[in-house]
C-alpha cells in the first residue's frame, strides 16, 4: 500500500512539472498558424494536413482524398481571383471584453444569408476557405472568425467551446447589426469551432435569426476528447497515460486569471436544449473525435441529422464525398433557411 501511495505522489508530482510547462503552449494564446492564402487544408500544406487526419485509411481513399482536396483548391483559387473585393477584417466584443476578429466578405450583397464559420483548434480564420466558394454559390455572405486565444483574437485561453459559445453569440449579433433585423444566419464549424457552434446553439439569448447548425468533427465533452487525445496520441503527441496528467492541467487551468474548468465544455448539453436544428457531420475513422460521440450528439434532445462519411478521418468529410457531402449541407440548410 505504501509502495503504491509512493508511486501516486511521485506520478502526481511529474504530471505538475509537465503541466506547468506545456499548459501555456497546449491552451495558452496559439501562434498564428501561417498565412497560407488558402489556409491549412486547401494550401501547400493540405496534402500533408488531411494524411495527418486520416490514418488509417486505404491507399484507395487516400487517393480520392487527396484529388478532391486539390480540385477544391484549384477551384477556391479561381473563384477568389473572381471576387471584385477582398475579404474584410472586423472586430467585435465579447461579454467578458475579450476582443475578437474575424473576416467578412459580403460576396452575396441581394441576400439576407450568412454563414458564420468557426475553425479548429490551432487554425485560424482561412480554414474556412475549404468551405467558402461553395457556401457562397449556394447565396450566402461569409463571416469567418478567429476563436479566442487563436490568429488575431484576444483572450488568454483556448475556449474549448465553453468560453467560445458567448463569443459566437456576440458574432451573430454583429452579423444581425450589419445585415438588419432580415438576416438569416447559419453557424458552421470543425473539430474545436463545431463544438463552440453547438455549445453557441444552446444559450437563451442566441439571436432569432440563427436558423441552423452544421456541426462537422464535434465531440460530446472536452474531457473525454482529451483523454483520447492525451492516450492515443492521435494528434502527434507520444501517446501516455490521461491520468493525472489532465486533472493537474484541470485544476491548474481554474486557478490562473481567466481560467475555467474544462469540464463545462460539454456540447452534448446544449444539444439536449437547443431550439437551432443541427446538421452533425463524421468522418467514420475519426481517430481525434471518436465517431461514436457523433452518435451520442445526434441523440441528444430531438430532431438533429447525422451524416457518417467513410473513409474520412477528422474534419475530412468534405474531401471523402464532396457530391454527398454538399448535397447534406445545402438540403438541411435549404430547409432551415
Amino acid at each position: 500500500m505504501a509502495g503504491c501511495r509512493g508511486l501516486s505522489v511521485v506520478r502526481g508530482l511529474a504530471a505538475s512539472v509537465l503541466v506547468s510547462r506545456l499548459l501555456p503552449a497546449v491552451l495558452g494564446h496559439q501562434p498564428d498558424a501561417g498565412h497560407e492564402e488558402l489556409g491549412p487544408y486547401l494550401g501547400g500544406g493540405g496534402d500533408a494536413r488531411v494524411r495527418e487526419m486520416s490514418p488509417g485509411v486505404s491507399a484507395h481513399e487516400g487517393e480520392v482524398l487527396e484529388w478532391d482536396r486539390a480540385e477544391e483548391a484549384n477551384r477556391t483559387w479561381r473563384w477568389l481571383q473572381a471576387q471584385p473585393q477582398g475579404f474584410e477584417r472586423v472586430e467585435a466584443a465579447s461579454d467578458d471584453g475579450t476582443r475578437l476578429v474575424g473576416h467578412a466578405l459580403a460576396c452575396r450583397p441581394d441576400s439576407p444569408r450568412w454563414l458564420v464559420f468557426v475553425h479548429g483548434y490551432h487554425d485560424n480564420w482561412r480554414t474556412g476557405l475549404t468551405y467558402a466558394r461553395r457556401y457562397a454559390e449556394a447565396g450566402f455572405n461569409l463571416l469567418f472568425v478567429d476563436l479566442r486565444a487563436h490568429g488575431e483574437s484576444g483572450g488568454e485561453w483556448v475556449g474549448a467551446g465553453w468560453l467560445d459559445r458567448r463569443d459566437l453569440v456576440a458574432w451573430c449579433r454583429w452579423v444581425v447589426a450589419r445585415a438588419g433585423e432580415g438576416a438569416r444566419v447559419a453557424l458552421a464549424g470543425i473539430s474545436m469551432g463545431a463544438a463552440s457552434c453547438l455549445m453557441a446553439c444552446g444559450e437563451k439569448d442566441l439571436p432569432p435569426q440563427v436558423r441552423a447548425c452544421v456541426a462537422d468533427s464535434g465531440y460530446t465533452d472536452f474531457w473525454r476528447t482529451a483523454e483520447n487525445v492525451v492516450e492515443s496520441g492521435s494528434l502527434g503527441t507520444p501517446p501516455v497515460a490521461a491520468h493525472p496528467l489532465v486533472d493537474v492541467a484541470r485544476r491548474r487551468l481554474m486557478r490562473e486569471p481567466g481560467g475555467y474548468d474544462l469540464r463545462l465544455a460539454r456540447p452534448v448539453d446544449a444539444l439536449a436544449r437547443t431550439r437551432v436544428p443541427v446538421l452533425i457531420i463524421h468522418g467514420e475513422v475519426d481517430r481525434v473525435v471518436p465517431a461514436y460521440m457523433a452518435r451520442e450528439l445526434s441523440a441528444a434532445g430531438g430532431g438533429h441529422q447525422l451524416e457518417v462519411f467513410p473513409g474520412a478521418g477528422h474534419c475530412c468529410a468534405v474531401f471523402a464525398d464532396p457530391e454527398r457531402y454538399w448535397g447534406c449541407v445545402l438540403e438541411f440548410l435549404g430547409r432551415w433557411m
